[in-house]
């Protein structure tokens, strides 16, 4: 059998935790936001008098981005603030107090109009809360920081629906490390081998949720990782298929 064909959970659930992008949101359009964030280093670049191009400030960024997503993967957590210092470093830009706030500060909220949920996340969440299933988010953070990823999940109608929300950028560090998963069901009170973890990313949610104990989905609705790494418990393909798979079908 196949693991997206496993009904491994059913009866025996006290709490689902997932991860949040590709898993509960999503990102419509990562180029416009991305060109949101070079617009406004290159602006910052010319308003303190270098004379940089646009070209420049997007090599710039994007070197900045790669150093923050390397050291993610080593477990190391970064964000808008991090990777402004080293793009502005790279430019050759020194930027202080009120104006560098301000850059960080855009460069978080760029993606602000192009964040939805993802289909049938909502329904999913509001079947577990009706089955007094607890749930929980535990969600890496970029640019976009855990303050504005609940404002997304806010006007999306899915933070009410997560008891608890942990953020790596709240925590100290990002998936897989165990005091991710931890921060998230010991508030809940609730025992690792009676939860399971959902999310899209087999190095991170599959092998964090598995690293302390708890079963793991891997949801390939907005995206399929293939990376050569431990496949999940089950995988799904939509949130009607995971709730199958969680033994909670709305019928």
């Amino acid at each position: 059998m196949s693991p997206s064909a496993k009904r491994p959970f059913e009866g025996s659930l006290d709490a689902v935790t997932f991860d949040c992008w590709n898993t509960l949101l999503y990102e419509e359009n990562w180029p416009a936001a991305h060109g949101l964030r070079v617009a406004e280093l290159h602006r910052v670049a010319a308003e303190a008098g270098h004379a940089t191009t646009h070209e420049a400030a997007s090599l710039a960024f994007d070197s900045a981005w790669s150093r923050h997503m390397q050291l993610w993967r080593e477990e190391q957590a970064t964000g808008a603030v991090e990777i402004a210092h080293w793009s502005l470093e790279i430019l050759g830009i020194e930027l202080h107090g009120i104006a560098f706030d301000r850059l960080v500060h855009h460069w978080q909220q760029a993606s602000h109009t192009h964040v939805e949920a993802v289909v049938g996340s909502q329904r999913l969440l509001q079947r577990l809360c009706s089955l007094g299933i607890r749930t929980a988010l535990v969600c890496d953070t970029g640019l976009t920081p855990g303050r504005v990823v609940r404002s997304h999940l806010e006007r999306t109608g899915l933070l009410d629906l997560l008891e608890v929300q942990i953020f790596s950028d709240e925590v100290g560090v990002p998936k897989p490390h165990p005091r991710m998963f931890r921060a998230a069901l010991e508030p809940l009170r609730v025992a690792p081998e009676r939860s399971v973890h959902v999310g899209d990313l087999r190095r991170t949610d599959v092998a964090g949720g598995r690293s302390v104990g708890m079963g793991t989905v891997r949801f390939r609705a907005r995206f399929d990782d293939l990376e050569a790494l431990p496949e999940a418990d089950a995988v799904a393909d939509t949130y009607t298929h995971l709730g199958g798979l969680l033994g909670v079908a709305d019928t």
